[in-house]
């Protein structure tokens, strides 16, 4: 068992037992934070990064647990110095064997021979400021209840970080919502950020640094993307030749509507429909696997899949951005998904002009027009300005994840979702 945990529980057996009444569920959803209750009465408050059936990592802020658990506190403080030093040389290790496999890779190379060298610098004599946050980590057996928060909840209590309020952990959904309402009217809208309020230098599992190889990799080597739409998706990008969008959009259509499309002249799409036998597609699941098949192919550590929605003419228009990672088992899982939807008719009337001469939505049109969907063109523009916006804010929040985590390969901490 590793110091830092055994440590850990000396603290948690040596506590004293509460002296105050042990919080119910009806009084936990009073609160904006995640509440763990630990074997030995010691309630913690935060918000959880990760639970399963190892262990709890759960996001405390520093103030709040010196003051509520001080004793716990001052663990973390005492070894976070000696835990940082084996860290440091857990990573350099792990950069040596990387440059080793990757030594063709020169702009690679390059980047990682720049965190060599920040890292081998000596510590500096006067310690950085303290993060607001800390990680607590404990095993599961020490566990007894954890109650989590709704997203409203949660979402409120982050914009009170960010703020840097007082007594958030104790503060009830009611006062708190009237103070951050004053001060952010938009609060339940608000993007919030505090990975750069967390510690650096974590100790990384094998999962965790291979996420962030795979992160680095899709920066620093040539990338692996891919689009499509329903089953059907095709490599995009470096590399690889430039899709017809216009053709995806129409196979796809062509899997829901192919009776009734026979008559529509898609051939003059480039659209081969064919005797049913050749339009067999492949289940649900394959265009994972499709690209997944791709990433070994070319040995990649992580890929890009963007899916855009079949065209209906009608109704919000849905794209979805996925980034999946080699695990250290060799695996690939997603670690990393969002999407965005946009309703054609909350595009301005003065913007179709300019937007029905974008070349994708040109192709989206094309498609639109042959398969006669909508009453108008003007519907058809919408949908594909709608396709186009989906794209852009759901590109735009990708590289705002990647940003977070390509910096540097010592933090913040980078933590993955259950499986």
């Amino acid at each position: 068992m590793p110091l830092r945990m055994l440590m850990m529980l000396a603290v948690l057996v040596a506590l004293p037992p509460a002296l105050y009444a042990e919080i119910t569920p009806r009084e936990a959803q009073r609160y904006c934070v995640d509440i763990a209750l630990l074997k030995g009465g010691v309630e913690l408050r935060g918000t959880v990064l990760s639970h399963n059936a190892h262990e709890l990592k759960l996001v405390v802020q520093r103030d709040w647990l010196v003051a509520k658990q001080p004793e716990m506190a001052q663990t973390l403080s005492d070894e976070s110095i000696a835990q940082a030093a084996a860290a440091r040389e857990e990573l350099l290790k792990r950069i040596t064997i990387w440059q080793a496999e990757r030594q063709a890779d020169t702009r690679l190379v390059a980047v990682l021979k720049q965190q060599r060298r920040r890292l081998e610098k000596p510590a500096p004599q006067v310690p950085e400021p303290a993060s607001q946050f800390v990680v607590v980590t404990l095993p599961a057996q020490r566990i007894r209840k954890v109650y989590s928060t709704s997203d409203n909840s949660r979402q409120l209590a982050m914009v009170a970080w960010q703020l840097r309020l007082l007594r958030v952990e104790d503060s009830a959904f009611g006062p708190l919502k009237t103070t951050v309402t004053a001060l952010v009217p938009d609060w339940p809208t608000m993007k919030v950020d505090l990975a750069d309020r967390l510690p650096t230098g974590e100790p990384q599992s094998a999962d965790e640094w291979a996420a962030r190889q795979a992160i680095f990799e899709y920066e620093y080597r040539q990338r692996l993307d891919f689009q499509g739409t329903g089953n059907l998706i095709v490599r995009v990008g470096e590399g690889a030749e430039k899709p017809n969008l216009g053709e995806l959009l129409a196979e796809t259509a062509a899997d829901s509507l192919q009776g009734e499309l026979s008559g529509l002249g898609l051939e003059g799409l480039g659209i081969d429909l064919g005797p049913a036998q050749k339009s067999e597609k492949p289940a649900a699941a394959d265009w994972q696997q499709t690209a997944i098949a791709e990433a070994k192919t070319l040995d990649s550590r992580g890929f890009c899949v963007t899916r855009v929605p079949k065209i209906t003419g009608a109704g919000p228009a849905t794209v979805t951005v996925s980034f999946f990672i080699r695990l250290s088992s060799g695996d690939y899982r997603m670690i990393w998904t969002h999407e965005s939807t946009t309703d054609p008719s909350t595009i301005p009337e003065k913007d179709l002009a300019s937007i029905e001469q974008d070349p994708q939505v040109q192709e989206i049109l094309k498609v639109a027009r042959a398969l006669s969907i909508g009453p108008d063109a003007t519907q058809a523009v919408r949908f594909g300005a709608a396709v186009q916006a989906s794209l852009g804010e759901a590109e735009n929040t990708f590289f705002q994840f990647r940003q977070r985590y390509n910096d540097t390969l010592d933090g913040p901490v980078l933590v993955l979702p259950g499986t």
